[in-house]
C-alpha cells in the first residue's frame, strides 16, 4: 500500500511540472504569435495569458461527461490541462521549428532589449538558438565604431532566422 502511495505523489508532481512548464511554453507561444500583430508588451502579455487559460479550459469543458457526471474521473481536469500545456508548445516550438524559429528569436530580441536576460535566454533556448551579445569596444575607440550590445541570437549553424 506504501507503495501506491508513493506512485501517486510521484504522479502529482509530474502533472504539475507539466502543467508549470507547459504554461511557460504555451505562453511563450501564444506572446510570439501576438509579437506578429503588435510589439507592445502588455498586449502580447495579455493575450498570451488569456489564451493560456481559455484553451485548456475549453479543452476540459469538451473532456467531462456529459450526461453521467457520477462517472468522471478523479484528476481528468489536471491531465486534460497538462497535455494541452504540454501540447501547444510541443507543436509550435518542436514540430514547427523551421516555421516558428524566427518568431521565437524575435520575441527573445524584445525581451532582451526590454532587459529581461534571463526570460531572453529561455526564448532563445526554445527556439534552438544561442544569444550573442557583443561585447562594448574599449573606451579608446571612436564613437562612430562603437556598437551598444546587441540581443540578436545566432543559431548553432546559420542565422537566427533558420536560414
Amino acid at each position: 500500500m506504501a507503495e501506491v502511495g508513493r506512485l501517486a505523489i510521484v504522479a502529482r508532481v509530474v502533472k504539475a511540472t507539466a502543467i508549470v512548464l507547459g504554461g511557460v511554453g504555451t505562453f511563450v507561444t501564444f506572446a510570439s504569435i501576438v509579437g506578429l500583430v503588435t510589439g507592445n508588451a502588455w498586449a502580447r502579455a495579455g493575450l498570451a495569458l488569456v489564451l493560456s487559460i481559455v484553451l485548456p479550459a475549453v479543452a476540459v469543458d469538451r473532456a467531462l461527461p456529459k450526461k453521467d457526471a457520477a462517472k468522471a474521473r478523479p484528476g481528468l481536469v489536471a491531465d486534460v490541462v497538462a497535455l494541452v500545456l504540454l501540447g501547444i508548445p510541443l507543436l509550435f516550438i518542436g514540430l514547427g521549428q523551421p516555421v516558428t524559429r524566427p518568431l521565437l528569436v524575435r520575441e527573445g530580441d524584445r525581451l532582451a532589449e526590454s532587459g529581461h536576460d534571463v526570460p531572453a535566454h529561455a526564448v532563445y533556448f526554445l527556439a534552438g538558438v544561442r544569444p550573442v551579445d557583443e561585447a562594448l569596444p574599449p573606451a579608446s575607440s571612436s564613437p562612430a565604431t562603437s556598437a551598444a550590445p546587441s540581443a540578436s541570437a545566432v543559431a548553432p549553424s546559420a542565422s537566427a532566422s533558420g536560414g
